[in-house]
């Protein structure tokens, strides 16, 4: 008898919840309200499916979307549906949008390791120098810096460009330089880059006087090559995209 009971009770109960899913979700967003009762017969994931669907459906209707809205005659049962199905599709997009971006980053990190093992950017010296007219009156002060470049390859270098980042021991950029050199820069070869900027009429959040006074165990060096030219027309660089 007991095991009787208990197997009308599931008939029952899985009836409501069919019957529940088997109503239609009204077009007019603002007679939501009459599907509460069969939302609420539902399972706590399908009551989330259905909101998602929903909300998914009308979003773009309250920015002024003519095509967004509920279509007529969607029932409870088939927004549950298509909403696992759509967040299945989500997932599988989001992760193929993962793969490749974690593709592009690989691609670049071992390019900025070939073209970082290529050339070797270190910085040599670091001073503020202060300018002054005929009177004596300060009129600028620069901050001149020296890097230095080493060609490790056996080829030639023609040019290099790229980016040299100034970092304090936290990982924090102190100062950054953008750097160009079309100097031919033979096979095992070094020369020396230099370069200044005013502090004086610096503009904006300027570190350069910060670095100029930092000891040299105070921070680290992030060279980020750009491209690297051969005399021979071969080169290295970042990939694109």
């Amino acid at each position: 008898m007991k095991k009787t009971a208990i197997t009308i009770a599931l008939a029952l109960l899985l009836a409501g919840c069919n019957g529940a899913k088997n109503t239609e979700i009204p077009t007019d967003i603002q007679n939501l309200d009459s599907i509460k009762t069969a939302v609420d017969k539902l399972e706590p994931e399908e009551r989330e499916l259905v909101a998602g669907y929903v909300l998914r459906h009308t979003l773009g209707a309250a920015f002024g979307d003519k095509t967004a809205g509920i279509p007529p005659g969607v029932t409870i049962g088939k927004a549950i549906d298509e909403q696992r199905d759509f967040l299945a599709q989500k997932k599988i997009e989001e992760a193929k949008q993962a793969a490749l971006k974690a593709e592009l980053e690989a691609r670049k990190e071992a390019a900025m390791k070939q073209m970082r093992d290529a050339v070797t950017v270190t910085l040599v010296s670091k001073a503020i120098e202060v300018e002054r007219g005929y009177s004596g009156i300060v009129t600028d002060e620069q901050f001149a810096v020296s890097f230095g470049y080493k060609n490790n390859t056996d080829k030639a270098i023609a040019g290099v460009k790229g980016y040299v980042s100034i970092k304090d021991l936290f990982g924090d950029e102190i100062s950054g330089f953008a750097l160009s050199n079309d100097d031919t820069i033979e096979p095992g070869s070094s020369m020396t880059w230099l370069g200044s900027r005013s502090v004086k009429y610096a503009v904006g959040n300027n570190n350069d006087r910060k670095l100029a006074e930092l000891d040299d165990t105070k921070y680290k060096v992030v060279w980020e090559p750009q491209v690297i030219v051969f005399t021979d027309g071969s080169k290295l660089e970042q990939p694109q995209g």
